[in-house]
């Protein structure tokens, strides 16, 4: 499936960004333009299958959310990031699309069935209840992106969630060397990747970190989030750690 792509900023490279399940790409519209700006990037955003302004489908498999990806992006990008089940989607991309740098924000890579469950049921019912629970968190939360949350959760096909969990928790993805230069950020207290499942990823030469924040880190701490990422923006790079 061709997915909808909404651009932002302009510059000699190009990323792409690929949202978690319920956005869009509009929804990184804030850290979108700061990434342009500060590293003057043209940046990409995806709508995965049944979100956004990109088609419905009978199917949700994970190889249909990857296959989408690499019949849409570029390959050879200067960067790619994921978040959540988009941060999955792209993990199984990597070695087609071939990023000089892939980010993966707290993605959905060793998902708990049930913890996963619960989360998405969360979901099925929200567009308001995501957006409240974010300006709780934050009351610094502006109103704009409170309103394009409720867009994003109305926009997407709801009925996607249990086939997405059963997916996610059949079809795990077993550490291993990485296919282009990775780094991983940890949501504080993430619910989809355990500590034990990271350290096998270092040992397999992943770039592993932790960020002070919650699952949506890119919506309530852009800034930061970019201040954190800043070595590994400036300066991409195809050369793995040994292992």
């Amino acid at each position: 499936m061709r997915l909808a792509v909404h651009e932002f900023g302009s510059g000699d490279r190009t990323a792409a960004i690929v949202h978690g399940i319920s956005g869009s790409g509009l929804l990184w519209q804030d850290f979108a333009e700061r990434l342009s700006r500060r590293h003057g990037m043209r940046v990409l955003a995806v709508d995965l299958r049944g979100h956004g302004s990109s088609p419905r489908s009978e199917h949700y498999r994970l190889r249909d959310f990857t296959d989408d990806l690499v019949e849409t992006l570029p390959t050879d990008l200067d960067l790619a990031i994921g978040h959540s089940l988009g941060g999955r989607a792209l993990a199984d991309a990597a070695e087609r699309l071939q990023p000089h740098r892939a980010i993966y924000l707290d993605p959905a890579l060793d998902v708990d069935a049930g913890v996963a469950g619960r989360r998405l049921l969360t979901y099925r019912m929200a567009g308001p209840v995501v957006a409240r629970m974010l300006s709780v968190v934050d009351p610094a939360v502006p109103a704009s992106l409170r309103r394009r949350l409720r867009a994003s959760t109305r926009r997407w096909d709801r009925f996607m969630a249990l086939s997405v969990v059963q997916e996610l928790d059949a079809h795990r993805v077993e550490p291993a060397v990485p296919p282009v230069p990775s780094t991983i950020v940890k949501a504080t207290k993430s619910r989809l990747l355990r500590g034990r499942y990271l350290e096998r990823l270092k040992a397999y030469g992943w770039d592993v970190r932790e960020f002070l924040s919650r699952h949506e880190m890119q919506l309530l701490k852009p800034e930061a989030l970019l201040d954190a990422l800043e070595d590994v923006l400036r300066a991409p790079t195809r050369a793995l750690s040994a292992v």
